[in-house]
């Protein structure tokens, strides 16, 4: 009798700290997950992780890499044709009329390249090859 009280509190006592780490695992999980997706938010533009499956290509040869969707914007540098871009989400701003984009549109694209280092901004949609399907900005 004496051994079945013993067992009896035992089993309570070891439930909760199976109940405990399984908490603290999840908690330290979540904080793993919050931490990686803050690193992301928060990462250098040259540490940016992309999918460079389109392309710039353009009648003039090239594209501007711009700082916002507005041929105003300061440039981050020019992507030549062929040049490998991942897109992001796109945006309707201003309207871009050839000459200076293949054909009339408000669409920019927010995109990274790592032909300028791993650089992300925006490049009118017109100019990029191969696009895939996006969400909005």
């Amino acid at each position: 009798m004496h051994d079945h009280t013993h067992a009896a509190t035992t089993a309570p006592a070891a439930a909760p700290k199976r109940r405990s780490r399984r908490r603290t695992s999840a908690v330290v999980a979540g904080v793993g997950i919050a931490a990686a997706a803050a690193s992301l938010l928060t990462a250098s533009p040259a540490s940016a992780a992309f999918a460079t499956n389109s392309r710039i290509s353009s009648y003039s040869g090239g594209a501007n890499l711009r700082t916002c969707p507005n041929t105003g914007c300061a440039s981050l540098g020019y992507m030549r044709n062929g040049t490998a871009v991942g897109m992001m989400c796109w945006t309707d701003t201003q309207w871009v009329y050839p000459p200076n984009s293949n054909y009339a549109s408000p669409r920019w694209f927010k995109v990274g390249t790592y032909a300028l280092g791993g650089s992300i901004g925006y490049v009118h949609s017109s100019l990029v090859t191969n696009q895939t399907s996006v969400p909005h900005c």
